[in-house]
């Protein structure tokens, strides 16, 4: 593992933690998705909770009526690219290209945000220089969202197939998560329905993890907020990228 990269002042900033007491930024990939969308809309509403979705531009043409209604709702949406490709730093201009196509169907639901919080699938270019150039050629403000903890719910999907099964994986990662001291301030990462793993299991995975979630970060005392994008940060961000690997909770 390198701890540091350089470039000749081509990174964008990359968001990791947030800077609101008492809250941690829920984020999901892979949305929207019918079956599981409006439960995690509901399951935020009851909790107060809001949350970032960064979503794939097939589902979304495929749903826009999810895309209005988590605008509706409040909660913050982003492009994921289009079809959950992994880009490599040769591909930069099919991930410029995905990503502006993902964007023209968001745009019709919310105005493109003046700070994009980019996330490409997989992470895919947060440590490419070359990815983080193309990225401004999409948007001329970009910030990568990455995050301080995940729970690996796809594995959890493509492990597991019955419902007993899925919700006592989903009990045990979430009491793992909640041994984290350091959750205050963090950036969860979750999917929606994980668009790699098979589908049935995939959205149960979804509905059963989050109340849980939810409830333990509130007996924790922590909120959950939508992802904002950080003010500026230092000119020599541009210059130096500092690997700082998240926490992530895989099912046992």
């Amino acid at each position: 593992m390198i701890p540091f990269r350089l470039s000749l002042g081509q990174w964008s900033p990359v968001t990791r933690r947030i800077d609101e007491p008492g809250a941690i930024a829920i984020t999901f990939d892979d949305g929207p998705d019918p079956e599981s969308t409006p439960h995690l809309m509901s399951a935020l509403e009851q909790a107060g909770a809001h949350a970032t979705f960064f979503v794939c531009g097939v589902r979304v043409e495929q749903h826009p009526e999810l895309i209005a209604a988590l605008v509706a709702a409040g909660h913050a949406v982003y492009a994921h690219g289009w079809d959950h490709h992994l880009y490599r730093a040769g591909e930069a201009d099919a991930a410029v290209a995905a990503m502006a196509r993902t964007e023209a169907l968001l745009a019709r639901h919310r105005p493109t945000p003046a700070t994009y919080l980019l996330r490409l699938p997989y992470n895919a270019g947060l440590k490419s220089a070359a990815i983080h150039r193309a990225m401004r050629r999409f948007h001329p403000d970009v910030q990568f969202a990455w995050w301080s903890h995940a729970i690996a719910d796809y594995q959890i999907a493509g492990r597991l197939q019955s419902e007993a099964e899925i919700r006592q994986a989903c009990a045990e990662t979430t009491a793992r998560l909640m041994r984290c001291d350091d959750l205050e301030g963090g950036i969860l990462l979750l999917h929606d329905a994980a668009i790699t793993e098979p589908q049935p299991s995939a959205v149960l995975a979804t509905r059963l993890l989050l109340p849980g979630v939810l409830a333990a970060l509130k007996e924790r005392g922590l909120r959950g907020v939508s992802l904002k994008p950080r003010a500026k940060t230092s000119s020599a961000a541009r210059y130096i990228f500092r690997s700082v690997e998240p926490v992530t909770i895989r099912p046992l």
